[in-house]
């Protein structure tokens, strides 16, 4: 079915244009991108009701192709070994995958259970050059760096995640009651698991404004969760999965058609804000799969929006004992798009309404070849 969908679109394109769709390999598409919009998408848009102003960072995978992918999930947990050769010397297996570590040499720790303590959430796109004062003014990506190091001792290249671009970074803060004095006390990192470079963001379930019955068996989100303190303690956690090539290489729409799906949303009074802009994968379900791969995955733009539903409506004002950022907003919705022919596929949020209901959206359908659009 999406492949049918995708066809018929393409020849709608040449029909109504008199010419075909221009199409990109990954690696061209990026650095097209990096050389337009150098700073990202800025653009005020006129709409009858306001002005919206974007201004998002585009983030694109560091890799030369799209390839389609099966996935199929891998059910033993990491090989743990007696020692790190990174500085972390105690090494602990969990249930799920995951590692507790501990240095040598670590300092004593404030007592955190008798503080309070306060999560502040940096999302993507992050900056991960930001120091923090409590560990020696050493900068996020550092931290991650060797975080990373460690990991790679248990994962030995087997998996790999994008942890350039981490969705989520908390740092807890913690006050002492007494003394007033505030501490930073542990930094979480959650990124994508990535294959050939691109991190799978989530099943197209989670795009879509309704449930899908029964997730077992489905390919749900199973990134990387690590974490580390000032005094020598630390963590991660992961699961990972393994995939087989379909197609070595897609054909990908350029940006500009990109632009104008989410810009008809804009103007239609939808979208009142786009946080982050990132290309990806999406997995749909692979069906009765003879080496038992579960899902495949599929290129989309990932938007984060601000999103009404009525071009009229106001944005409801932020609860004053319950403050929120950006993305902890009521209107906070997700949005996937076709990354082979521009178009929203679906939206999902608490104020996103009346997206039909297609039968059969999650199985996957094919893809567009190169074959197909020359």
């Amino acid at each position: 079915m999406r492949r049918g969908i995708v066809l018929i679109l393409v020849c709608l394109l040449v029909s109504l244009s008199g010419k075909a769709e221009e199409y990109y390999k990954l690696e061209k598409l990026r650095d097209d991108i990096a050389a337009e919009l150098p700073n990202g998408w800025q653009e005020k848009i006129e709409t009858q009701w306001r002005t919206v102003e974007i201004d998002t960072q585009v983030i694109v995978p560091d890799a030369e192709r799209m390839p389609i992918l099966a996935l199929r999930a891998v059910q033993e947990p990491p090989e743990v070994p007696t020692g790190l050769e990174t500085g972390w010397t105690q090494v602990q297996g969990q249930k799920g995958g995951g590692v507790s570590m501990t240095h040598a040499s670590a300092p004593d720790m404030p007592d955190f259970d008798k503080m309070k303590c306060a999560s502040q959430h940096y999302y993507a796109p992050v900056d991960m050059s930001m120091p923090l004062e409590d560990f020696g003014n050493r900068t996020l990506q550092a931290l991650s760096d060797e975080l990373m190091a460690a990991v790679e001792s248990v994962n030995q290249g087997k998996h790999a995640w994008d942890t350039a671009h981490p969705y989520d970074v908390m740092v807890n803060t913690y006050t002492d009651p007494k003394t007033r004095a505030t501490y930073q006390g542990y930094v979480n990192f959650l990124a994508y698991e990535s294959f050939c470079g691109i991190p799978l963001i989530r099943h197209i379930g989670y795009f879509l404004p309704w449930d899908l019955p029964n997730w077992s068996g489905r390919i749900t989100w199973n990134g990387m969760l690590m974490g580390i303190d000032p005094y020598g303690g630390g963590r991660f956690t992961y699961q990972g999965r393994v995939c087989k090539v379909l197609q070595e290489d897609v054909p990908l729409v350029g940006f500009s058609k990109v632009q104008s799906a989410l810009r008809r949303e804009v103007e239609a009074g939808h979208i009142r804000k786009i946080l982050c802009l990132q290309l990806g994968y999406t997995a749909f379900d692979l069906q009765d799969d003879p080496e038992g791969y579960t899902g495949v995955a599929c290129p989309i733009w990932y938007a984060q929006v601000w999103w009404t539903h009525q071009g009229r409506d106001r944005l409801k004002d932020e609860e004053a004992d319950y403050p929120t950022n950006a993305y902890g907003r009521l209107e906070y919705a997700r949005i996937a798009i076709d990354a082979q022919t521009g178009e929203i596929i679906s939206a999902a949020g608490s104020t996103v309404r009346g997206w039909k209901r297609i039968k059969g959206i999650e199985v996957y359908q094919g893809s567009l070849t190169w074959e197909d659009v020359q």
